[in-house]
This record gives C-alpha cells, structure tokens and sequence, in this order.
C-alpha cells in the first residue's frame, strides 16, 4: 500500500489559518487523535508532520461545529453520541448522503425511514460507501460480510489502537491455460504486507471512517 501523504505542522497552520494553540487545544479535547501527531526528523531537527487528507478534513469539520457549539462542549458532544450502543436514524444518514439504493440492497436493510441502524451498521455502510465504483457487487458483500465479522470480535477502541484497515484484493490464477480472478477481503493493520502478485483494489482506514461519522452526526444535530 502507498504511504500515506504527509502534511508539515507548519503547512497545516497556514492552510488552516489556524494558530499552533488552537491545534493543540483540540488535541488536549480529544478532537485531533494523538496518533495523528507524527515526529519526522528532518535537515532542520525533528519536525510534527499529520496525514494531509485526514487533518485538513478534521479542522474544517472541528472550525464549522464550533460555530454552533462551544468547544469545551464539543469532544463531550460527540463521544456522547457515539458509541457501541448507538443508534442513528436511517433518514438522518440518508439526509447526510450516506445512503443510495445500491447500498441499501448491498446491505439488505429495510427500507424503512423511521428505522434505526446501530453504530457497527453504519461504519459497515461508511467502509461500503468507499468500496463504490471500484468494487463489484459481489466484492461489497465480500467486504460487509468481512468487517461484521471483524467488528464482532473487536471493540471499536481496537479500531483505532490497531489502525485497521479493510482491504479489498484480487488475484489472477492461472493453470493448464486456464486463468481465473479471484476476490479477497482483509481486514488488517495499516503496515500489511500481501503478495505481489495481489492487487489492492481499495484499502479504507476504518478510524477515518469512524470519525467521521462521528462529526458529521454531531454536526446534525
């Protein structure tokens, strides 16, 4: 897998508009994980360097909640609002763009908008909503069926301790002049290793996915 794209702490302050106080007010809240603060050693010393795409989203998400929410309020706001128990309604993560009808059939929910999902159905829904356009609907439902099965044994804390990762892979086979795909769906760190000969389709960070359906229901509310 390609190394994630870095951004230098001074990069993000000008970009952001943003002063180094306020990023590490919003790291001591618990709104910028710890993980996402990453020592590089460089010509000029040792230097904080996040993964661009990650950060840059957080601090325009954390920037526009907090018009509406003080901040001392914010990190309790969204931990109050997610967890394992968690129930989001159907028409709120349809309203949020979350859902379209392929999803719905991949997933086999019920279409039903004043139904609710758990936060495991909607993290699975998230993980799918990347997986579109690259995968096959038989890869999908490999890559659901994958994922509940890992969120089964594993508390979403371990999600962000272990950097997991779904990984949706191919593999051409070939023997006796006859060649076949076939399709594999992992779920594993972020520093995995597979075969060269295997394809990485799509490799969706599940934190990412996570947070994100964190802040966006916070924002809705």
């Amino acid at each position: 897998m390609d190394e994630e794209k870095l951004i230098s702490k001074k990069e993000v302050l000008e970009e952001m508009g943003i002063s180094y106080g306020q990023l590490y007010r919003w790291k001591r809240k618990g709104l910028i994980p710890e993980s996402w603060f990453i020592r590089r050693s460089t010509f000029t010393g040792q230097e904080t360097f996040f993964p661009q795409e990650k950060i840059l989203e957080r601090i325009e998400r954390i920037k526009d909640l907090k018009e509406d929410h003080p901040l001392d309020d914010l990190a309790t706001l969204i931990t109050k609002r997610v967890n394992a128990k968690l129930e989001v309604a159907f028409s709120k993560l349809r309203q949020l763009g979350w859902l379209d009808e392929h999803l719905v059939k991949i997933c086999g929910l019920e279409r039903d908008e004043e139904g609710v999902l758990s936060m495991k159905e909607a993290l699975c829904l998230g993980v799918l909503r990347h997986l579109e356009g690259k995968a096959r609907d038989e890869e999908m439902d490999l890559g659901r069926r994958t994922l509940e099965r890992a969120l089964a044994r594993k508390p979403f804390e371990q999600i962000r301790e272990e950097k997991l990762v779904l990984y949706l892979l191919r593999k051409r086979l070939s023997a006796a002049g006859i060649s076949a795909e076939i399709s594999l769906a992992v779920v594993a760190t972020d520093e995995a290793t597979f075969d060269p000969e295997i394809d990485v389709v799509q490799a969706v960070d599940l934190e990412t996915i996570l947070e994100r359906i964190k802040l966006d229901l916070a924002k809705e509310e």
